[in-house]
């Protein structure tokens, strides 16, 4: 039986596993249609699958699982938590979002600021949850807490976001197509991080995030079991349970600014990562430090590949 969490490949580049209801005839090959993202750009490539490599894995069948998979029409929502980001990029980051999603669910972990206010002057906001004690000390439940937030207002997709992320102009261009298909359940796509400003993000061997892809776009399933690691810290966006549906990596960028303002902005970050990991439990010691390298190696951003 097929790994569910390995991905068939073709060269180097990731593929679909197309689901069994795709599977056509009754030999033992059959020929399929697998779709890889290009920047904007579906494209088709046949591949032959066997029938050994299109049994379902077993922890997908111990799921009464309605897979409602839509080719058209399909609300996407965009999910954000949230903490004092007042004067920061949350405005900006709320109106780019509000060009191209349905709707918007926030989770504030317990501003003390006016957070709340700027959430709720947006109309796609539909749905905002201050809590009363911050939860990211424990950020599995902050995660969770926004999950069960989000899938009360019914959506088909959702976008996971930070408030300080920027999607691309292609990849803004290219999201209706890729939620509106019926073979894939989540996109993963590449994020830069810029620093010292939005001209340039930072690579070297520490800082190399836009080299692998990062899922935060996926179709919700009711009565799929979603669940999140139980960290402390750099939970990932999604449920862990989405890895092993049918995904695709993408090309399309997303600017990540969160190292982007002023150095004293990344010495507060640089001094809060020590203060609640200062045993590198949950992160890299040595990138925690290079956050104050004064000389870091910055490549020139380019958002159109």
């Amino acid at each position: 039986m097929m790994d569910p969490k390995k991905r068939r490949t073709i060269g180097n580049r990731p593929q679909v596993e197309p689901p069994d209801s795709e599977v056509q005839g009754s030999s033992s090959q059959g020929t399929h249609q697998v779709h890889r993202v290009v920047n904007s750009r579906i494209e088709e490539e046949p591949y032959s699958l066997s029938l050994q490599d299109r049994e379902m894995d077993a922890f997908t069948q111990s799921y009464a699982v309605r897979r409602v998979r839509k080719s058209q029409n399909n609300k996407l929502t965009a999910m954000l938590q949230v903490r004092n980001e007042q004067g920061r990029y949350l405005e900006e980051v709320l109106h780019d979002l509000s060009e191209f999603v349905d709707e918007i669910v926030i989770v504030d972990d317990a501003s003390t600021d006016g957070t709340p206010d700027i959430c709720s002057a947006f109309p796609k906001v539909v749905r905002l949850e201050v809590l009363e004690k911050p939860l990211f000390a424990e950020e599995w439940r902050l995660r969770n807490a926004l999950w069960q937030a989000a899938v009360s207002t019914d959506p088909d997709w959702l976008l996971s976001v930070d408030a300080d992320e920027l999607y691309s102009s292609e990849a803004k261009r290219a999201i209706r197509k890729l939620i509106n298909q019926d073979y894939a359940d989540w996109f993963a796509f590449r994020f830069y991080d810029m620093w010292g400003g939005r001209t340039h993000y930072r690579e070297d061997e520490l800082w190399s995030m836009h080299k692998r892809h990062t899922a935060t776009l996926v179709r919700y399933m009711p009565g799929y079991s979603y669940f999140y690691p139980q960290q402390n810290h750099h939970v990932p966006r999604l449920p862990l349970s989405c890895t092993v549906l049918p995904g695709v990596h993408t090309e399309l960028k997303v600017q990540h600014l969160g190292w982007a303002g002023s150095l004293e902005d990344r010495v507060r970050k640089y001094l809060r990562y020590k203060r609640i990991d200062p045993h590198g439990e949950w992160g890299n010691l040595a990138q925690y430090e290079s956050i104050l390298d004064p000389e870091p190696r910055l490549l020139p951003w380019k958002e159109e590949p």
